[in-house]
């Protein structure tokens, strides 16, 4: 009996500590399952954009960099080559005797340097009215919910492993120098930035789709056409 009472008094503290180290968030909660088809479906469909008007034209212009540089200029450009030496043995094995690299020449886009228009393909100053238009795609539209669904949020589209990029957002101060700029992928879904601090909005589902199409109306072709996903 005493063997008994021991035995109930031990599982009792045992319990007893439990529950104050759950309370106290030292025991993580049991892993999530993961999200059926038709969760997945609603949570796709919550991904998918949706136009906000959240920001007014003022207010957009004070995301960085917009409210740093008045010159903005969207262009396209030939991805740069990728080259390597390879040889090939008795075993018909490709080994890469030089590491994949980039073109030697100074990059195209860099900051503190002038941009070379020799290299371009298409280039377009955006008017006082372009600009607003640009910075209501990237700020007037966010995912349609952004609230978890049965403690599931699907994360906006990531991009492919590939990046090819052939446009981007250029700005540059009044001498034409390269101050920021939003290197893109139509292609792959993907981008680089020039810094930390610039601001492009919520990447919902269709984000990609809908700066493309608005290169594309501004004469900027290549890259943007319709073969481009």
């Amino acid at each position: 009996m005493h063997r008994i009472k021991l035995t109930l008094i031990f599982c009792l503290f045992c319990l007893f500590g439990f529950a104050q180290q759950k309370k106290k968030g030292k025991i993580p909660s049991p892993p999530l399952a993961p999200p059926s088809a038709a969760d997945y479906d609603v949570l796709e469909k919550r991904m998918a954009c949706l136009y906000r008007n959240k920001y007014q034209p003022a207010e957009r212009l004070k995301f960085f960099p917009f409210n740093q540089y008045k010159k903005v200029m969207l262009i396209s450009f030939e991805p740069p080559d990728i080259s390597a030496d390879i040889m090939i043995t008795d075993n018909i094995e490709a080994k890469v005797k030089a590491p994949f690299k980039a073109e030697v020449h100074q990059p195209l886009l860099a900051k503190h340097q002038k941009l070379d228009p020799a290299r371009l393909k298409e280039k377009k100053i955006l008017s006082a009215l372009e600009l607003n238009k640009l910075t209501n795609v990237l700020y007037n539209f966010g995912s349609t919910s952004t609230e978890p669904y049965k403690g599931l949020l699907l994360p906006a589209d990531e991009g492919y492993r590939c990046y090819n990029p052939r446009n981007a957002i250029v700005f540059l101060n009044e001498k034409g120098i390269i101050g920021e700029y939003i290197e893109i992928c139509f292609e792959c879904h993907r981008n680089e930035v020039s810094s930390e601090e610039i601001k492009m909005g919520e990447f919902c589902n269709e984000k990609y789709k809908l700066i493309k199409e608005y290169f594309y109306a501004r004469g900027i072709k290549y890259g943007t056409g319709k073969n481009v996903d």
